[in-house]
């Protein structure tokens, strides 16, 4: 009876740690998104590069999960080339034509997406799709990466340069020759408002002043007859031009004296006696005035 009674103990510690085993390996699945219960098709992927692909990884159509990968085989014997194997849900049926691609999230890890065919006949379980790397973002720049690193140089001596520069002293300088200028533009605008608010008005209104004046002028001068002035003047110059004929041809007083000499040669002979006369009084002032304190005296 003891060895019955140790015997059950041991089954029911075996049964025990199989149940265990097995509570273990359901909860290690589910926490992997594998469902043990129902039946799935397996099919293999083909890729050359698998990015961050894992055992577990889910599969999508569409943006609906229909799958996990459940295996991953590296072959190098045949250039690298990589299997996944993914569980697909038994009720889903694959076209001809279609294939995966694995996205790379940038937040790290990958996902497989089934891109579905248009051909009329399927995919049977087992059987190898064709895959490829999704070319996103981080591919982008993954190919920038090169360029970047070849600019580095070129940045870290215009950092360079750029540090001298603005060490240099006239940099300060021409700042604050900047600022004085700012200033005295400031000043020069202050006082162009000043001008545009006070003098423009202010010219602007002696403008109309002269618009009007010189309105009041045209109206005065339409005003004048200008026809009848030029009859008069047109006269006037028919007289002035009939006289100096006349001056010119010596006729009348006027003329004789503009032609003949005779009265320039008399002038001329006067005021030269009157010029001796003039100077023998001032030399012989007695030959001509006499003066007598007692009264006249008679000459023989």
């Amino acid at each position: 009876m003891s060895r019955i009674k140790g015997f059950t103990r041991e089954l029911w510690v075996g049964l025990l740690g199989l149940a265990a085993m097995f509570v273990i390996y359901f909860l290690i699945n589910f926490f992997k998104s594998i469902d043990i219960f129902d039946d799935t098709n397996k099919y293999r992927i083909e890729f050359v590069n698998i990015g961050e692909i894992t055992n577990s990884a889910p599969v999508f159509i569409n943006g609906c999960k229909v799958g996990n990968v459940s295996n991953i085989e590296h072959n190098f014997n045949e250039s690298d080339i990589v299997y996944i194997t993914v569980s697909i849900s038994k009720g889903l049926r694959i076209p001809e034509g279609s294939y995966a691609e694995i996205h790379n999230k940038l937040m790290g890890g990958s996902t497989i997406h089934l891109m579905l065919g248009k051909g009329k006949g399927t995919i049977a379980p087992g059987e190898i799709m064709k895959g490829q790397l999704e070319s996103g973002p981080m591919d982008e720049v993954g190919k920038m990466i090169p360029q970047i690193e070849a600019m580095l140089p070129k940045v870290d001596s215009m950092l360079t340069s750029l540090n001298n520069i603005l060490s240099n002293p006239a940099i300060n300088s021409t700042l604050n020759n900047l600022e004085s200028l700012t200033a005295e533009l400031n000043t020069t605008s202050t006082g162009l408002n000043e001008i545009v608010s006070n003098d423009i008005p202010t010219a602007l209104d002696k403008v109309v002043e002269l618009e009007n004046d010189l309105l009041k002028i045209s109206s005065q001068l339409s005003e004048v007859d200008f026809r009848n002035m030029a009859a008069s003047l047109e006269a006037s110059l028919n007289n002035i031009q009939q006289i100096t004929t006349a001056l010119n041809e010596g006729d009348g007083t006027a003329g004789m004296l503009l032609k003949d000499t005779t009265l320039y040669t008399k002038l001329n002979e006067t005021v030269e006696a009157a010029t001796i006369l003039l100077e023998d009084l001032k030399e012989n002032p007695k030959r001509y005035v006499h003066f007598s304190v007692f009264g006249k005296k008679d000459k023989k």
